[in-house]
């Protein structure tokens, strides 16, 4: 993947473990894992950033006006918890996990659209604000692995590189053992600049790391460990409440069944198809097939030009313009309509018009930026945050399957 963006999850661990033998007579700890989401009340989004980001992130050129304006988740055994400091807006989730011996617990993002595990060191000569970082050096069991390099390149020409290490880490009380913890040595300046983010924790379906020689994926590493091998994600619309799920589906946390959709032959990332879509208010509903990745680290719902101005049809004043980077804006005093996306197995999910409502304009008095914007490519969409907090997703690494499940939005 030749991008990443920033965004994510974690806070208190509940665990489930069990032992069972492997054929070589070792004992594999099997484990099932929650990680609470709380909530940081006090960042305010930046809408055009976050566009931006998923587009450099998903290799996409972006406007040059936009370019410009950017730059200024229940096996048995024994249970644990583990409280976590998070940081989050919605515009990312921020989680606690655990790297070296002792672990040193630092801020990641636990992205489904990546699967690099990378954070700042000891090593990273980038000057950055941010407090906590891997100090390799405090570690007894970092072991560097000589001859192996990790190299990313946005779209932007932004950049991060590093060395590669064998080492533990601790996620939500599940120690994995000789994982590869990728150290940044340089990172480009525009990376750098989130100061409360220490790193990416890429959880993509299939998708090979950046590390050459190729290296195991950490997810692949803690797929063997999980009770069953899933992990679920509860985002949450502006609460404490959400979690993240490993090794079970936390079955309170939806209501009525899960319903699952295949992922598309050969699917490096969790990409799948969805059929129809409707603007709630209106008759008509669109059906065709459209192909989208369900994203964790991309706070927008970027989809086609022609979905967009299908929707924002439907809201009163709303227009976009070249000054600001194409991206749709509207009234702040709108009320947006319910947007809905429905599935081959029938099953429809509701985004609420209030989750579609993103951000302010600080330039655009008494503007609004939609939370759905659009994506040029011909090829895929991202379903990002906007979508996710509506829904419970469930994302079957043994299936090769997404799922997804009312609950309860608090309406």
């Amino acid at each position: 993947m030749a991008t990443l963006v920033f965004m994510l999850l974690m806070s208190i661990f509940s665990t489930f473990i069990h032992a069972i033998p492997t054929s070589t007579g070792q004992k594999v700890t099997k484990r099932s894992v929650t990680v609470d989401l709380p909530r940081n009340p006090g960042y305010a989004p930046n809408g055009r950033l976050q566009y931006s980001r998923a587009l450099k992130k998903w290799g996409v050129p972006m406007d040059d006006e936009l370019d410009d304006a950017t730059n200024s988740f229940r096996g048995g055994g024994e249970t644990g918890d583990v409280n976590a400091e998070s940081i989050m807006g919605d515009r990312e989730y921020l989680s606690r996990v655990g790297f070296g011996t002792p672990f040193q617990y630092l801020n990641v993002d636990l992205d489904t659209g990546s699967a690099d595990v990378w954070v700042y060191s000891s090593e990273t000569k980038t000057k950055t604000r941010r407090e906590d970082i891997f100090e390799l050096e405090k570690s007894s069991t970092a072991e560097l692995l000589n001859g192996s390099e990790w190299r990313i390149t946005y779209g932007d020409s932004s950049y991060a590189w590093g060395h590669v290490y064998h080492d533990s880490i601790d996620i939500g009380g599940i120690p994995l053992h000789n994982a590869v913890v990728q150290s940044a040595v340089d990172v480009s300046q525009s990376l750098s600049s989130d100061k409360d983010i220490d790193g990416i924790f890429g959880l993509a379906y299939d998708l090979h790391s950046q590390v050459r020689p190729k290296q195991p994926t950490v997810l692949s590493t803690l797929k063997s460990h999980l009770d069953k091998p899933v992990f679920t994600a509860d985002l949450r619309y502006q609460s404490d409440e959400g979690a993240y799920t490993f090794g079970y589906i936390d079955h309170h946390r939806h209501i009525g069944e899960i319903n699952y959709t295949p992922l598309l032959p050969n699917s490096t990332f969790w990409e799948f198809n969805f059929t129809g879509l409707h603007v709630v208010g209106h008759n008509y509903w669109y059906i065709s097939q459209w192909r989208v990745i369900a994203d964790t680290g991309t706070t927008l719902m970027l989809l086609s030009p022609d979905i967009v101005n299908m929707y924002y049809d439907a809201v009163p004043n709303a227009t976009s313009d070249r000054s600001f980077g194409g991206l749709w804006h509207y009234p702040c005093n709108t009320t947006l309509p319910d947007f809905e996306i429905g599935f081959a197995n029938g099953w429809v999910a509701r985004v609420p018009g209030r989750y579609m409502n993103y951000t302010t304009y600080d330039d655009l008095p008494g503007r609004c930026m939609g939370g759905l914007q659009p994506f040029m490519s011909e090829e895929f969409g991202i379903l990002g945050d906007i979508f996710l907090k509506a829904v419970y997703a469930v994302f079957d690494i043994g299936g090769g399957k997404v799922g997804f499940a009312d609950k309860d939005l608090g309406l």
